[in-house]
């Protein structure tokens, strides 16, 4: 069953209620300076949509890895530097801090797949800044890498893939909840809210190109695939589509199936190609050295024996 049809009616329009009016999705996150957050920050107070309600980090156990998931997940490639309020230029807003204890893998790409502690107790001098690198996350993109061009907020707007060197739009003709799923679990979340027109975010270059054939456990857009006949065949399919048709989406993440969302190298198999031959160029370069030692061997024995 999908979670579109599992959710109670009152709680699906209250859902879908906030996202459309607020585009605030469970563990979104912003940058505030002197109180007031926009989208155009790359720098100041980290801000995370929790329990609905905006609150604060506390500093206790914040360091590099969380400060890197936090820009990325704002899209930048990496964070510069993190601080917090005491010392900090980012003033001190009135936002309560309820989340402690932030530790993240770095590879992670949301702040709830880090595991955290909710608190009462954080002094506001002690919140969370952080300063990201002016760098987008997609500037080194690998085959079929995708990214949400932001209307509001990061988890929401107009999808793109890059294929051949080129972003690309995807268009809505075929593109169903296991495609929108799919997209979201690869970008970090675990579930698509929302999908297909969800604002006017239409795409102006590039090609438009249709993915089918999505499963709901299909973790990568790369590994989707449609079976006739028993024979596997490619979900991509390049058309003709205008931009009017581009898919537009909301992700959103929910802490009970946090295993489902996708880490940063998850879904680069050209990064994984990369890690294999790095661990297998060695062990055949290893093998093919005792192979020749052990000819020279034998090859000397024999010499040695008809002397």
């Amino acid at each position: 069953m999908s979670r579109l049809k599992a959710l109670p009616l009152f709680s699906l329009l209250l859902s879908l209620s906030a996202v459309t009016v607020l585009g605030q999705s469970n563990g979104e996150v912003r940058l505030a300076v002197n109180g007031l957050a926009t989208g155009s920050y790359t720098s100041g107070r980290v801000q995370v949509y929790y329990k609905g309600q905006w609150s604060n980090i506390c500093n206790t156990g914040f360091g590099s890895y969380e400060a890197n998931v936090i820009c990325h997940q704002l899209g930048y490639d990496s964070a510069d530097n993190h601080s917090f309020a005491a010392v900090d230029s980012y003033g001190i807003d009135d936002h309560p801090t309820l989340l402690a204890n932030v530790s993240c893998a770095n590879n992670n790409l949301h702040i709830f797949q880090c595991s955290y502690e909710e608190t009462f107790s954080c002094d506001d001098r002690n919140d969370v800044s952080v300063a990201c690198s002016s760098t987008p996350v997609w500037t080194d993109p690998h085959q079929e890498h995708l990214r949400i061009i932001p209307s509001r907020y990061p988890s929401m707007g107009r999808l793109e893939i890059y294929l051949s060197g080129d972003w690309d739009t995807l268009c809505d003709n075929g593109f169903g909840e296991g495609e929108a799923n799919t997209a979201c679990r690869q970008l970090g979340y675990t579930y698509a809210l929302k999908y297909n027109h969800i604002s006017d975010m239409e795409g102006v270059h590039g090609r438009t190109t249709q993915y089918t054939c999505c499963s709901s456990s299909t973790d990568c857009i790369d590994s989707c695939y449609c079976n006739d006949d028993g024979a596997k065949r490619r979900k991509r399919i390049d058309i003709i589509c205008s931009h009017d048709d581009d898919v537009t989406i909301e992700c959103d993440f929910d802490e009970k199936e946090k295993e489902d969302a996708g880490t940063r190298d998850e879904c680069d198999f050209t990064h994984l190609d990369k890690i294999i031959g790095t661990i297998i160029g060695p062990i055949f370069g290893a093998i093919a050295f005792i192979v020749i030692i052990f000819l020279l061997l034998l090859f000397l024995r024999h010499r040695m024996k008809n002397e």
